[in-house]
């Protein structure tokens, strides 16, 4: 495989200052990925509740479930929104999205 030279020297220092600058004025902006994630969690804030449940799930499975949420002391619920988030569905944290500490 080839050799790759990359040459730094003819970077003036006028170049170097712009891009500080950038940065500098771009360092009180939001995150825009932050902004959504509030966004989000304000609007699951707000939402209806509603029953979620799966019936005749087999007991060892909702046991071993009931057991992994304990063991990582966590509620079933926060246990489940791991879950959520592990299958790549977003999920912000529960203390987030908790009307009672709203």
């Amino acid at each position: 495989m080839g050799q790759i030279d990359v040459d730094l020297t003819d970077i003036d220092a006028s170049t170097i200052q712009e891009a500080a600058g950038i940065a500098e004025l771009a360092a009180p902006l939001p995150s825009a990925s932050r902004a959504r994630r509030a966004a989000l969690s304000a609007e699951l804030k707000r939402a209806p509740r509603v029953q979620f449940a799966f019936s005749q799930v087999p007991k060892p499975i909702k046991d071993r479930f009931v057991a992994v949420a304990h063991e990582r002391g966590i509620t079933m619920k926060e246990l489940f929104y791991d879950c959520l988030r592990a299958g790549g569905i977003d999920v912000p944290e529960a203390a987030e999205i908790d009307r009672r500490r709203a």
